[in-house]
This record gives C-alpha cells, sequence and structure tokens, in this order.
C-alpha cells in the first residue's frame, strides 16, 4: 500500500475544489467525497448510469442498498413517503439529529431508483455532519449515492489517501476532508413500518439510549435483542448496507482472540518464524511472546477512540510487512464501564465481519 497524500487528485477543499467536484457529479463522475464517519464514492443518485459506475469501481454486488446522502433534512422529503402520523413525527424527531452518523429508513418515494434500493421498497437516507460534504451537497442540490469508498468487502477509507489507494481509476476527485472524527459507518435506524418500534439494522456510534431519549419510545438495537428474530420477519431485499457477512475486511488473515491470549500461535514446536501482528484494543502496547509488533488502538480503552483509529490501524497492517493480522475480540459484558453498548456493538461487528466471522447478533 503506497499512500500520498499529494496526490493529484487529492484537492483541498476550497470553494473552487467544491466546485469542481460538484460539476464532476452533475457530468455522472465519480468523486472522493469525506463525511464525519468515513470517505463515501459518491455519485448522482438520480441518474441510474451514475450509480452503475458506483457498483462497477466498488464491486458491488446489486443486493447491496446505497444510502442517499443529501444537504438539509427537507430534502429527504421528495425521497420518501410517510403516510402515517407515526412514521412522520418518529422522523421529525430523528431528524434533529442531523446533520450527523445517523441514516434512517423510510419507505421510498417513486422517484427513487430500483438500483439505489437493491429493489426494496424501502431507501436509506442521511444528512452528513462533515462541513466539506454539506457544502458540496448544498453546492450540487441533488441526492447523492455515496457508499464507502473502497472496493467491495476491504477496509472502508477515513483519509483521503485511502480512497487513491483502492479506487484512483474510478474517482475524478478526491476532497481532502482530514481524518475522519468518527471513523465507523452510520447508524442505520429503521422506521419504515409505523407497526414496530424503531430498529438499528446497523450499529454505529450511536446509544439506543439517545435514540430512545429522542423518540420517547423504546429502540431494538443488536445490543439488546437477538436481530436474527427481526431478520426473520421478512424476506424483502436489504433495507440496510453492511449487513454481508464478510465485510470491512484486510487481505492478510485476520483472527480473533480472546484478550488474555498472550503468546502466539505455533505450530512448529515453538520456533514459529511467522511475522504476526497483534492489535490490542485497549492496554498499553508491550512486547507479547512469539509477535512480531504488538499495536494498542487505545491505551485508554476508550471505544471513541477505538473506533476512530480501527480502520486506520487495519489498512496499516495490511501493508504486507505481516503474515497474519490478530486482534481482540470484545465481550461487551467486559466493557461494560466503557458504556454506550450500541458503539461496543458496532466495533464488535466490524471485527467479526473483518475476519469472517458473523453470529446471531448482526
Amino acid at each position: 500500500m503506497n499512500l500520498d497524500p499529494s496526490h493529484l487528485k487529492i484537492l483541498p477543499a476550497t470553494p473552487e475544489s467544491i466546485r469542481l467536484a460538484s460539476d464532476a457529479l452533475r457530468d455522472g463522475k465519480l468523486i472522493g467525497l469525506p463525511t464525519e464517519t468515513v470517505y463515501g464514492l459518491a455519485a448522482r443518485g438520480d441518474r441510474p448510469d451514475s450509480v452503475a459506475k458506483i457498483f462497477a469501481a466498488k464491486q458491488r454486488p446489486a443486493t447491496n442498498p446505497l444510502i442517499l446522502h443529501v444537504g438539509d433534512p427537507d430534502a429527504v422529503h421528495p425521497l420518501v413517503s410517510m403516510d402515517s402520523d407515526i412514521t412522520r413525527r418518529r422522523f421529525a424527531a430523528a431528524s434533529s439529529l442531523w446533520p450527523g452518523p445517523l441514516t434512517l429508513v423510510l419507505p421510498r418515494s417513486e422517484s427513487v431508483l430500483d438500483c439505489v434500493t437493491a429493489g426494496g421498497n424501502t431507501v436509506a437516507v442521511r444528512v452528513p455532519a462533515h462541513p466539506v460534504a454539506l457544502q458540496l451537497l448544498r453546492e450540487v442540490s441533488l441526492p447523492i449515492a455515496a457508499p464507502s469508498a473502497n472496493v467491495s468487502n476491504y477496509i472502508s477509507p477515513t483519509r483521503p489517501e485511502h480512497v487513491i489507494d483502492g479506487l484512483v481509476d474510478s474517482v475524478e476527485w478526491v476532497l481532502d476532508g482530514g481524518n475522519c472524527d468518527v471513523g465507523l459507518e452510520s447508524t442505520v435506524l429503521s422506521i419504515a413500518d409505523p407497526k414496530s418500534p424503531p430498529t438499528i439494522l446497523r450499529e454505529g456510534v450511536l446509544s439506543a439510549a439517545k435514540l430512545e431519549a429522542v423518540f420517547g419510545e423504546p429502540v431494538l438495537s443488536s445490543a439488546t435483542t437477538n436481530m436474527e428474530l427481526l431478520k426473520s420477519q421478512s424476506n424483502a431485499p436489504a433495507a440496510s448496507p453492511g449487513l454481508h457477512r464478510k465485510h470491512y475486511s484486510p487481505r492478510t488473515p485476520l483472527r480473533l482472540v480472546a484478550a488474555t491470549e498472550n503468546v502466539a500461535p505455533s505450530n512448529d514446536g515453538g520456533n514459529n518464524k511467522s511475522r504476526i501482528l497483534r492489535i490490542r484494543l485497549r492496554g498499553p502496547a508491550v512486547s507479547l511472546p512469539g509477535y512480531a509488533d504488538v499495536w494498542s488502538l487505545s491505551p485508554a480503552g476508550d471505544p471513541f477512540e477505538i473506533a476512530n483509529r480501527l480502520y486506520d490501524a487495519l489498512r496499516r497492517a495490511d501493508s504486507g510487512e505481516f503474515e497474519s493480522i490478530e486482534i481482540d475480540q470484545i465481550n461487551v459484558q467486559e466493557w461494560s464501564e466503557a458504556g454506550n453498548p450500541n458503539l461496543l456493538a458496532a466495533i464488535s461487528d466490524r471485527l467479526r465481519r473483518a475476519s469472517n466471522q458473523d453470529d446471531s447478533a448482526t
């Protein structure tokens, strides 16, 4: 991996650059868009040919829906159909958290393309909090589809160089918004069914407690509910991206291990010469027997710091220096003092999918 922060396609986020990116989007081209969560691969979401370029560049399966990004909550209304007082009330409550790392799933309007929703009857929409994203979205005044700017199943990008590393031949420009503040994809919350509670389909940084305070009613989430039960209620196409079993994965083999495992595995009687990287989620990065190196994402054990650093660390670990990666798995019960079980569930979910270890909690 050769990261080049001075690449000619990476533009400083000046008004002129934003106009260039806006013109590129209107012309049907792809750009790298910074958000507070991860960088997105952006194209206008109202043209099938532009949307098709996203799927082709990412090698993304057509069954995986896209999120439409807009610059203001009012711009969501033409994209959705809200024929229930409950849905309208929930939308008004949830949209008070915009701009922010929240994606809402609602019944789609007839104007939304089938290729955006994977043929489903709902659409995912978001108003991101990043100032560069908001300036661009308000400049272009179009619904912009923007999944993470990486080849499907690979690690999401949190720096502009990450976009160039994987999609340099596909993007016209990448707007440089710096390192992403959150570092994990947005919380996806469905309020599409007025007869069901608001339901978190993909965990993120937002806690169910915060959402419940906003809605004034319970919110279902994988942190407290068996989501396999929720999935079985419908055979409809996926309402949210990020639910495939293998996702967020480095090319280097990755294995989840118990945080208490302090010796690298050996298959040669203890004379293991393979270069194994150990990534600790919390605590000091002290040497451990058999490991080529040990990194710590957060010596203090701050889940927000872990989330912010996770994808960048996995990309650095995937540079070719190591033969395999071992990373601590999360036992949410052991992290109770850290609070925000939804963020812990989000980190755990990303780690399971990165290692291709899924379970019923996702």
